[in-house]
This record gives structure tokens, C-alpha cells and sequence, in this order.
């Protein structure tokens, strides 16, 4: 019996030959995960600096910034919208899809605890 076919293709260091590619794709994952979440801390916390900087002289709003929070969200949203719907059409045959029912019932229980801080937000 010859079960060369089943055994994976080793590297010198006796690893095999896949294991090292999903670590540096891990590496460049994570890597792009800090740096959205250290850019959305950043814009976040710029936020009520750059809403201070925009009063005019009287102290006042030359604009509704209710209005421009909700558009605000509104592009968000949409934003996050476009960006599920090109991902689900860049999937490999048998993977599930992303915008089947199921799939999103299963995210949002998964996600569930994000619920709390953005109702919170929604409040405010």
C-alpha cells in the first residue's frame, strides 16, 4: 500500500508544507486587524475634537450635527452593506453564503454582546 498521497509535504524543519503559509496569513490577519481597530480608536477619540474645532465664534453649529451623525451612520451602514454583498460573491464553491438567513441568524447570535454598546450609542 502506498499512502505517499496522504501524508502532507514536509519542509525541512518537519512542519507541513501548508502549516507554514496559514501562519504568515495569521501574521497578515492579525497585522490588519490592529491597524483597523487602532484606526477606528483614533477616529473615535478625534471625533469630539474635530466637532469642537468646527463651532464658529458664537459658539454655535453652522450645521445640524444630529443631521450629520445619522448620514454618517447612514454611509456606515451602507458601507458595511456593499462590502457583505462583494464578499459573498467572491465565495468558493461549497462554502456557505454569506447572505442566506441562516447565516446571518448565526452571526448575529455569535455577536450578540456588540448588540449592547451599539444600542447604547443609539440612545445617546
Amino acid at each position: 500500500m502506498d499512502d505517499k498521497y496522504d501524508k502532507p509535504a514536509y519542509v525541512n524543519n518537519g512542519q507541513p508544507a501548508y502549516a507554514y503559509a496559514k501562519k504568515k496569513n495569521d501574521v497578515k490577519d492579525r497585522a490588519l486587524k490592529i491597524m483597523l481597530v487602532s484606526g477606528d480608536c483614533f477616529l473615535i477619540g478625534l471625533q469630539p475634537i474635530l466637532v469642537h474645532m468646527s463651532k464658529n465664534e458664537d459658539g454655535k453649529f453652522a450645521y445640524s450635527p444630529i443631521s450629520v451623525n445619522f448620514l454618517t451612520e447612514v454611509c456606515k451602514c451602507v458601507f458595511a452593506i456593499l462590502l457583505l454583498v462583494h464578499q459573498d460573491k467572491r465565495a468558493k464553491i461549497g462554502e456557505r453564503p454569506l447572505l442566506e438567513w441562516t447565516s446571518l441568524k448565526r452571526a448575529a447570535a455569535k455577536n450578540m454582546l456588540l448588540m449592547v454598546p451599539a444600542l447604547l450609542y443609539a440612545i445617546n
